[in-house]
Protein backbone atom coordinates (compact mmCIF):
# COMPACT_ATOMS: atom_id res chain seq x y z
CA UNK A 1 0.00 0.00 0.00
CA UNK A 2 2.84 2.37 0.88
CA UNK A 3 4.45 1.76 -2.51
CA UNK A 4 1.16 2.54 -4.28
CA UNK A 5 0.82 5.78 -2.30
CA UNK A 6 4.35 6.75 -3.25
CA UNK A 7 3.61 6.12 -6.91
CA UNK A 8 0.44 8.20 -6.71
CA UNK A 9 2.30 11.04 -4.99
CA UNK A 10 5.02 10.87 -7.63
CA UNK A 11 2.47 10.94 -10.46
CA UNK A 12 0.70 13.92 -8.86
CA UNK A 13 4.03 15.72 -8.64
CA UNK A 14 4.81 15.02 -12.28
CA UNK A 15 1.37 16.27 -13.37
CA UNK A 16 1.77 19.42 -11.27
CA UNK A 17 5.19 20.15 -12.74
CA UNK A 18 3.86 19.54 -16.27
CA UNK A 19 0.90 21.88 -15.69
CA UNK A 20 3.19 24.51 -14.18
CA UNK A 21 5.57 24.22 -17.11
CA UNK A 22 2.73 24.62 -19.58
CA UNK A 23 1.44 27.69 -17.72
CA UNK A 24 4.88 29.29 -17.63
CA UNK A 25 5.39 28.60 -21.34
CA UNK A 26 1.98 30.08 -22.14
CA UNK A 27 2.70 33.26 -20.18
CA UNK A 28 6.11 33.53 -21.87
CA UNK A 29 4.55 33.17 -25.33
CA UNK A 30 1.95 35.82 -24.55
CA UNK A 31 4.36 38.33 -23.02
CA UNK A 32 7.28 38.01 -25.44
CA UNK A 33 7.63 40.76 -28.03
CA UNK A 34 5.69 39.99 -31.21
CA UNK A 35 7.82 39.22 -34.24
CA UNK A 36 7.09 42.51 -36.02
CA UNK A 37 8.40 44.49 -33.04
CA UNK A 38 11.51 42.32 -32.64
CA UNK A 39 12.49 42.70 -36.30
CA UNK A 40 11.83 46.44 -36.65
CA UNK A 41 13.12 47.48 -33.23
CA UNK A 42 10.31 50.05 -33.01
CA UNK A 43 8.45 50.09 -29.72
CA UNK A 44 4.73 49.69 -30.33
CA UNK A 45 2.11 51.75 -28.52
CA UNK A 46 0.17 48.63 -27.53
CA UNK A 47 0.45 44.85 -27.55
CA UNK A 48 -2.81 43.09 -28.42
CA UNK A 49 -3.30 39.32 -28.32
CA UNK A 50 -5.57 37.78 -30.97
CA UNK A 51 -7.29 34.49 -30.09
CA UNK A 52 -8.53 32.40 -33.03
CA UNK A 53 -9.50 28.74 -33.51
CA UNK A 54 -6.62 26.47 -34.44
CA UNK A 55 -7.08 25.91 -38.16
CA UNK A 56 -5.64 27.10 -41.43
CA UNK A 57 -8.86 27.95 -43.25
CA UNK A 58 -8.66 30.93 -45.57
CA UNK A 59 -11.20 32.88 -43.49
CA UNK A 60 -8.88 33.09 -40.48
CA UNK A 61 -5.83 33.77 -42.63
CA UNK A 62 -7.66 36.79 -44.05
CA UNK A 63 -8.62 37.92 -40.53
CA UNK A 64 -4.92 37.76 -39.60
CA UNK A 65 -3.94 39.62 -42.77
CA UNK A 66 -6.37 42.46 -42.01
CA UNK A 67 -5.29 42.66 -38.37
CA UNK A 68 -1.63 42.85 -39.33
CA UNK A 69 -2.23 45.66 -41.79
CA UNK A 70 -4.11 47.65 -39.14
CA UNK A 71 -1.35 46.90 -36.63
CA UNK A 72 1.30 48.26 -39.00
CA UNK A 73 -0.72 51.42 -39.68
CA UNK A 74 -1.64 52.07 -36.05
CA UNK A 75 1.71 51.06 -34.44
CA UNK A 76 0.13 48.16 -32.58
CA UNK A 77 2.08 44.94 -31.93
CA UNK A 78 0.05 41.76 -32.38
CA UNK A 79 0.53 38.19 -31.27
CA UNK A 80 -1.72 35.33 -32.40
CA UNK A 81 -2.82 32.47 -30.17
CA UNK A 82 -5.10 29.47 -30.21
CA UNK A 83 -8.42 29.58 -28.41
CA UNK A 84 -9.53 26.14 -27.32
CA UNK A 85 -10.78 24.36 -24.23
CA UNK A 86 -7.73 22.10 -24.56
CA UNK A 87 -5.08 24.86 -24.45
CA UNK A 88 -4.33 27.31 -21.61
CA UNK A 89 -3.52 30.41 -23.68
CA UNK A 90 -6.86 32.16 -23.34
CA UNK A 91 -7.28 31.31 -19.64
CA UNK A 92 -3.80 32.67 -18.85
CA UNK A 93 -4.16 35.89 -20.86
CA UNK A 94 -5.24 37.97 -17.87
CA UNK A 95 -1.86 37.43 -16.20
CA UNK A 96 0.36 38.45 -19.11
CA UNK A 97 0.23 42.23 -19.20
CA UNK A 98 -1.27 42.49 -22.69
CA UNK A 99 -3.01 45.79 -23.48
CA UNK A 100 -6.06 44.22 -25.09
CA UNK A 101 -7.51 41.07 -26.62
CA UNK A 102 -9.34 40.29 -29.85
CA UNK A 103 -11.34 37.10 -29.40
CA UNK A 104 -13.22 34.73 -31.69
CA UNK A 105 -15.20 32.95 -28.93
CA UNK A 106 -15.39 29.48 -30.45
CA UNK A 107 -15.35 27.72 -27.06
CA UNK A 108 -18.49 27.11 -25.01
CA UNK A 109 -20.39 30.28 -24.15
CA UNK A 110 -20.16 29.59 -20.41
CA UNK A 111 -16.36 29.24 -20.57
CA UNK A 112 -16.03 32.23 -22.91
CA UNK A 113 -18.05 34.52 -20.63
CA UNK A 114 -16.06 33.44 -17.59
CA UNK A 115 -12.70 34.23 -19.22
CA UNK A 116 -13.94 37.43 -20.86
CA UNK A 117 -15.25 38.73 -17.53
CA UNK A 118 -11.88 37.88 -15.96
CA UNK A 119 -10.13 39.97 -18.62
CA UNK A 120 -12.52 42.86 -18.02
CA UNK A 121 -11.94 42.67 -14.26
CA UNK A 122 -8.20 42.82 -14.97
CA UNK A 123 -8.81 46.07 -16.92
CA UNK A 124 -7.88 44.44 -20.23
CA UNK A 125 -10.18 45.70 -23.01
CA UNK A 126 -11.74 43.09 -25.28
CA UNK A 127 -13.25 43.08 -28.77
CA UNK A 128 -15.21 40.07 -30.04
CA UNK A 129 -15.23 39.08 -33.71
CA UNK A 130 -17.86 37.15 -35.70
CA UNK A 131 -19.78 35.86 -32.67
CA UNK A 132 -21.33 38.26 -30.18
CA UNK A 133 -22.15 37.09 -26.66
CA UNK A 134 -25.08 38.48 -24.71
CA UNK A 135 -23.93 39.69 -21.31
CA UNK A 136 -24.85 42.25 -18.66
CA UNK A 137 -21.91 44.33 -19.95
CA UNK A 138 -21.62 43.41 -23.64
CA UNK A 139 -18.25 43.59 -25.32
CA UNK A 140 -17.67 45.54 -28.57
CA UNK A 141 -18.29 43.39 -31.63
CA UNK A 142 -16.82 43.46 -35.13
CA UNK A 143 -18.17 41.17 -37.80
CA UNK A 144 -21.19 40.02 -39.73
CA UNK A 145 -24.77 40.77 -38.72
CA UNK A 146 -26.19 37.24 -38.65
CA UNK A 147 -29.77 38.35 -39.32
CA UNK A 148 -28.60 40.33 -42.34
CA UNK A 149 -26.58 37.32 -43.48
CA UNK A 150 -29.76 35.24 -43.37
CA UNK A 151 -31.71 37.89 -45.28
CA UNK A 152 -29.09 37.94 -48.03
CA UNK A 153 -29.21 34.15 -48.24
CA UNK A 154 -33.02 34.21 -48.44
CA UNK A 155 -33.05 36.91 -51.11
CA UNK A 156 -30.53 34.95 -53.14
CA UNK A 157 -32.49 31.69 -52.79
CA UNK A 158 -35.74 33.37 -53.73
CA UNK A 159 -34.63 35.43 -56.70
CA UNK A 160 -36.33 34.32 -59.90
CA UNK A 161 -33.29 34.72 -62.13
CA UNK A 162 -31.40 32.08 -60.13
CA UNK A 163 -34.02 29.33 -60.12
CA UNK A 164 -35.42 30.52 -63.46
CA UNK A 165 -38.90 29.92 -62.11
CA UNK A 166 -40.25 33.43 -62.14
CA UNK A 167 -39.72 33.88 -58.42
CA UNK A 168 -42.85 31.91 -57.53
CA UNK A 169 -41.65 28.33 -57.04
CA UNK A 170 -42.15 27.22 -53.41
CA UNK A 171 -38.86 26.48 -51.70
CA UNK A 172 -37.92 23.63 -49.43
CA UNK A 173 -34.49 24.44 -48.03
CA UNK A 174 -31.73 22.58 -46.26
CA UNK A 175 -29.09 24.81 -44.69
CA UNK A 176 -25.78 23.14 -43.92
CA UNK A 177 -23.89 24.65 -41.00
CA UNK A 178 -20.35 23.60 -40.20
CA UNK A 179 -17.99 23.33 -37.27
CA UNK A 180 -15.50 24.92 -39.69
CA UNK A 181 -17.57 28.13 -39.46
CA UNK A 182 -18.34 28.24 -35.73
CA UNK A 183 -19.51 31.86 -35.72
CA UNK A 184 -22.39 31.17 -38.10
CA UNK A 185 -23.20 27.88 -36.40
CA UNK A 186 -23.48 29.56 -33.00
CA UNK A 187 -25.90 32.17 -34.34
CA UNK A 188 -27.95 29.92 -36.60
CA UNK A 189 -31.23 31.07 -35.03
CA UNK A 190 -30.60 34.63 -36.24
CA UNK A 191 -29.52 33.37 -39.66
CA UNK A 192 -32.74 31.39 -40.02
CA UNK A 193 -34.85 34.33 -38.85
CA UNK A 194 -33.32 36.37 -41.66
CA UNK A 195 -34.01 33.66 -44.25
CA UNK A 196 -37.64 33.37 -43.19
CA UNK A 197 -38.05 37.16 -43.21
CA UNK A 198 -36.77 37.33 -46.79
CA UNK A 199 -38.78 34.42 -48.18
CA UNK A 200 -42.10 34.67 -46.34
CA UNK A 201 -44.72 32.31 -47.76
CA UNK A 202 -42.38 30.92 -50.41
CA UNK A 203 -40.80 28.78 -47.71
CA UNK A 204 -43.32 25.93 -47.75
CA UNK A 205 -41.69 23.81 -45.05
CA UNK A 206 -39.55 24.62 -42.01
CA UNK A 207 -35.86 24.98 -42.73
CA UNK A 208 -33.98 21.70 -42.47
CA UNK A 209 -30.74 22.23 -40.53
CA UNK A 210 -27.67 20.03 -41.04
CA UNK A 211 -24.19 20.23 -39.54
CA UNK A 212 -20.84 19.07 -40.90
CA UNK A 213 -17.77 18.49 -38.77
CA UNK A 214 -14.10 19.33 -39.39
CA UNK A 215 -13.60 16.30 -41.62
CA UNK A 216 -13.30 17.56 -45.22
CA UNK A 217 -15.22 14.49 -46.47
CA UNK A 218 -18.21 15.08 -44.19
CA UNK A 219 -19.86 17.60 -46.52
CA UNK A 220 -19.47 15.23 -49.46
CA UNK A 221 -21.17 12.39 -47.60
CA UNK A 222 -23.92 14.65 -46.27
CA UNK A 223 -24.67 16.06 -49.72
CA UNK A 224 -25.00 12.56 -51.17
CA UNK A 225 -27.46 11.71 -48.38
CA UNK A 226 -29.59 14.81 -48.98
CA UNK A 227 -29.74 14.35 -52.74
CA UNK A 228 -30.54 10.63 -52.50
CA UNK A 229 -32.85 10.53 -49.49
CA UNK A 230 -34.59 13.92 -49.38
CA UNK A 231 -35.84 14.59 -52.92
CA UNK A 232 -38.33 17.23 -51.76
CA UNK A 233 -35.47 19.61 -50.93
CA UNK A 234 -34.90 21.87 -53.94
CA UNK A 235 -32.41 24.33 -52.42
CA UNK A 236 -29.30 23.57 -50.37
CA UNK A 237 -27.36 26.36 -48.66
CA UNK A 238 -23.79 25.98 -47.42
CA UNK A 239 -22.06 28.18 -44.85
CA UNK A 240 -18.46 27.11 -45.40
CA UNK A 241 -16.20 27.43 -48.46
CA UNK A 242 -14.77 23.91 -48.25
CA UNK A 243 -18.22 22.39 -47.86
CA UNK A 244 -19.39 24.35 -50.91
CA UNK A 245 -16.60 22.96 -53.08
CA UNK A 246 -17.27 19.40 -51.90
CA UNK A 247 -21.02 19.72 -52.53
CA UNK A 248 -20.49 21.14 -56.01
CA UNK A 249 -18.44 18.13 -57.02
CA UNK A 250 -21.17 15.80 -55.73
CA UNK A 251 -23.78 17.66 -57.77
CA UNK A 252 -21.65 17.24 -60.89
CA UNK A 253 -20.93 13.55 -60.19
CA UNK A 254 -24.64 12.80 -59.72
CA UNK A 255 -25.56 14.72 -62.88
CA UNK A 256 -28.02 16.89 -60.95
CA UNK A 257 -26.81 20.31 -62.05
CA UNK A 258 -29.91 22.44 -62.56
CA UNK A 259 -32.16 20.07 -60.63
CA UNK A 260 -31.23 21.38 -57.20
CA UNK A 261 -30.34 24.98 -56.44
CA UNK A 262 -27.05 25.22 -54.55
CA UNK A 263 -26.00 28.42 -52.76
CA UNK A 264 -22.41 28.51 -51.60
CA UNK A 265 -20.27 30.46 -49.20
CA UNK A 266 -17.10 32.41 -49.90
CA UNK A 267 -15.44 33.69 -53.04
CA UNK A 268 -12.81 31.08 -53.78
CA UNK A 269 -11.78 31.17 -57.46
CA UNK A 270 -13.31 27.71 -58.01
CA UNK A 271 -16.62 28.85 -56.52
CA UNK A 272 -16.74 31.85 -58.84
CA UNK A 273 -15.97 29.58 -61.80
CA UNK A 274 -18.85 27.26 -60.85
CA UNK A 275 -21.18 30.26 -60.65
CA UNK A 276 -20.08 31.44 -64.09
CA UNK A 277 -20.84 27.97 -65.47
CA UNK A 278 -24.28 27.88 -63.83
CA UNK A 279 -23.42 25.00 -61.51
CA UNK A 280 -23.87 27.15 -58.40
CA UNK A 281 -26.79 29.55 -58.17
CA UNK A 282 -24.67 32.05 -56.26
CA UNK A 283 -22.60 32.56 -53.16
CA UNK A 284 -22.56 34.62 -49.99
CA UNK A 285 -19.31 36.42 -49.18
CA UNK A 286 -18.36 38.06 -45.90
CA UNK A 287 -15.29 40.21 -45.27
CA UNK A 288 -12.69 38.54 -43.02
CA UNK A 289 -9.99 41.08 -43.93
CA UNK A 290 -12.25 43.93 -42.80
CA UNK A 291 -13.10 42.01 -39.63
CA UNK A 292 -9.43 41.72 -38.64
CA UNK A 293 -8.63 45.29 -39.66
CA UNK A 294 -11.54 46.90 -37.86
CA UNK A 295 -11.10 44.77 -34.74
CA UNK A 296 -7.62 46.22 -34.21
CA UNK A 297 -8.91 49.72 -34.94
CA UNK A 298 -11.79 49.41 -32.45
CA UNK A 299 -9.56 47.88 -29.78
CA UNK A 300 -6.98 50.66 -30.08
CA UNK A 301 -9.75 53.25 -29.62
CA UNK A 302 -10.95 51.34 -26.58
CA UNK A 303 -7.45 51.10 -25.08
CA UNK A 304 -6.56 54.72 -25.80
CA UNK A 305 -9.85 56.53 -25.18
CA UNK A 306 -11.76 54.16 -22.93
CA UNK A 307 -14.63 53.90 -25.41
CA UNK A 308 -15.20 52.73 -28.97
CA UNK A 309 -17.87 51.71 -31.44
CA UNK A 310 -20.03 49.04 -29.85
CA UNK A 311 -20.73 47.27 -33.14
CA UNK A 312 -19.03 47.43 -36.53
CA UNK A 313 -20.94 45.58 -39.24
CA UNK A 314 -18.45 44.47 -41.88
CA UNK A 315 -21.18 43.57 -44.34
CA UNK A 316 -22.35 40.74 -46.58
CA UNK A 317 -22.17 40.41 -50.35
CA UNK A 318 -24.08 38.22 -52.77
CA UNK A 319 -22.40 37.04 -55.94
CA UNK A 320 -24.32 35.66 -58.92
CA UNK A 321 -23.53 35.02 -62.56
CA UNK A 322 -25.11 38.32 -63.56
CA UNK A 323 -23.09 40.26 -60.99
CA UNK A 324 -19.87 38.57 -62.13
CA UNK A 325 -20.56 39.48 -65.74
CA UNK A 326 -21.43 43.06 -64.86
CA UNK A 327 -18.41 43.37 -62.57
CA UNK A 328 -20.49 44.24 -59.52
CA UNK A 329 -21.81 42.50 -56.43
CA UNK A 330 -24.68 43.27 -54.09
CA UNK A 331 -23.18 44.44 -50.83
CA UNK A 332 -24.40 44.72 -47.28
CA UNK A 333 -23.41 47.41 -44.80
CA UNK A 334 -19.98 47.79 -43.35
CA UNK A 335 -17.08 50.07 -42.71
CA UNK A 336 -14.32 50.49 -45.25
CA UNK A 337 -10.84 49.39 -44.41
Amino acid sequence: MKSINKILIALSGILFIAALGMSVRTIFNLTMFPESQRTTGIEADYHFAVFLPDNSYNFFQEVIHGARQAGDELNVALSFHQISSDTPDFAMARYTGIDGAIVYPSISEEEARRELRALTEADIPVVLIEHALADRSPWPFVGTNSFDLGKKIGELAGSGDLADRGGTQPLQIAIVYSEKSPGILSEKELVEMGIRAALGKRLIEPLVGKITNLNPLDAENLTYQILRNEPAINTIIYTDTNDTLAATQVLIDMNLVGSVQIIGFGEDASILEHIEKGILAGTIAVHPFKIGYNAVKVLKDLAAEGHSAGFVDTGVRTITRSSLRSGSTAAGGGEAE
